[in-house]
């Protein structure tokens, strides 16, 4: 599997008010060891002033907690370890708005800042009981504008070897100057963070070179779950040899994983090099451009090894599409049904975005349920269409039945769903798409 290089340090202490800047140095200080610059580690530090704060107001009694600052290559994550059940994060929803007419407003108001200053932010459970929040920074980096781009060369003898991160920086300029931005991942606008994802075990990489040398094409990798990797290419910019350098670097991308755990192999963004007869379609995204015409970006898909099957919740309302699916993908899965028996639920959900503004598209993923996820949703769509955010998506893990119970409200908010990424996440991941694609 991928072995991620991380650093990590750790503080102890309690929820007293007097500690706040013991808290806040401790991962400003931390942030600009690991990485940050001075101005994205004042933001993350900041962004731990207010909830540490929060978290003081809160609670009559103070409780022990643990701060954890992660170096991870490319970003920087600080997690709370909170020994509490529950965390009021509504107005972490990009949708969301505060009132400073009223008390509940003004005490959101740090919690507000807070999500703000950073990148992402994640929830989980922390066991034996309690919960884990997490805030995530990335590195600032420039993008590959007013770029010396060099003009690809015709090769008449091609190798394929592992980069190294400057021939991997120089790939990437080559690569966004050549494709169209809709085939190309997002980092790779900035080829400083591929470097750095690269060094970092995020991301593999393999690069084709002519025989003085030259990039001719490349492929780029990544694992997207225990079972599964996502590739993005091959890029070609030999036409000579095309079709063999496009097999070679896949064969290249396969032999590295060929012996760990993993059981798909997906693309998402294919190229025309792509040897698509290896490959299995799992469906395809509608794509809204400037001018509103519409672009079907399909996604593949291939077993690596034998799949020995798993389980996964599901609302009855998509039982016929997922069992429609997996019996023609041939994927064996346990169906469960997730159905709502009147249990108690949280108040507040709570949604993360990740924004990919030059396409106008957004890819919504859930990190909390709760009684108002149905307004939650159109909430989100609402301040997509006043930004003119015309593709949009929701990511549902099937691993978790309480992200199952957004199934009904994406149905009544007009999403759909699309396609399956065979254990993309801790399970399978389904992706649903919004129909009001041309509004």
């Amino acid at each position: 599997m991928d072995a991620k290089k991380t650093e990590t340090i750790s503080l102890k202490l309690f929820s007293d008010i007097s500690l706040l800047p013991l808290a806040t140095s401790f991962v400003e200080n931390g942030s600009k060891v690991f990485g940050l610059s001075s101005k994205d580690s004042l933001s993350l530090a900041l962004a731990t002033e207010e909830i540490f704060a929060y978290l003081c107001r809160v609670t009559q009694v103070p409780f022990n907690l643990e701060i954890l600052a992660q170096k991870g290559g490319y970003y920087v994550k600080v997690d709370f370890l909170l020994p509490i059940e529950d965390f009021n994060m509504r107005i972490f929803n990009i949708a969301s708005s505060i009132s400073l007419e009223d008390e509940q407003g003004l005490e959101e108001l740090g919690l507000f800042i807070a999500s703000r200053k950073v990148d992402r932010f994640q929830l989980s459970e922390l066991s034996p009981g309690g919960i884990i929040l997490s805030l995530i920074k990335e590195k600032s980096y420039p993008e590959t504008d007013n770029l010396r781009i060099p003009e690809p060369e015709e090769a008449e003898s091609y190798s394929i070897k592992r980069p190294s991160p400057e021939e991997l920086k120089l790939f990437v300029v080559i690569t966004d100057s050549n494709y169209p931005k809709l085939l190309i991942p997002k980092s790779f606008r900035y080829p400083g963070k591929v470097v750095d994802m690269f060094l970092s075990g995020h991301y593999d990489a393999a690069l084709a070179y002519g025989e003085t040398g030259s990039i001719v094409g490349g492929i780029v990798w990544q694992w997207s779950g225990p079972k599964t990797v996502e590739f993005f290419g091959p890029y070609v910019f030999s036409k000579s040899f095309s079709k063999d350098i496009s097999r070679d670097l896949l064969d290249s991308c396969i032999s590295s994983i060929a012996k760990s755990p993993v059981v798909a192999l997906i693309n998402r963004l294919p190229t025309d090099e792509l040897p698509k007869e290896q490959f299995e379609l799992l469906g395809a995204l509608d794509i809204v451009k400037d001018d509103n015409s519409i672009v079907s970006l399909p996604t593949y898909f291939r077993q690596m090894q034998e799949d020995t099957g798993s389980y996964v919740w599901i609302d009855p309302a998509i039982e016929k599409f997922l069992r429609s699916e997996y019996g023609r993908l041939v994927l064996p899965r346990e169906i469960r049904i997730v159905r709502d028996l009147g249990e108690e639920k949280e108040r507040y959900s709570v949604l993360s975005t990740d924004f990919d503004r030059s396409l106008n598209m957004v890819i919504l993923r859930p990190i909390r349920s709760g009684k108002d996820s149905m307004d939650n949703i159109r909430n989100h769509i609402n301040l997509f269409q006043r930004e003119s955010i015309r593709s949009v998506f929701f990511e549902m893990d099937l691993a978790h039945p309480w992200q199952v119970s957004f199934t009904e409200g994406l149905l009544k908010s007009n999403f759909s769903p699309k396609l399956i990424l065979p254990y993309a996440g801790d399970s399978d991941i389904l992706v649903f798409q919004w129909g009001n694609r041309g509004s």
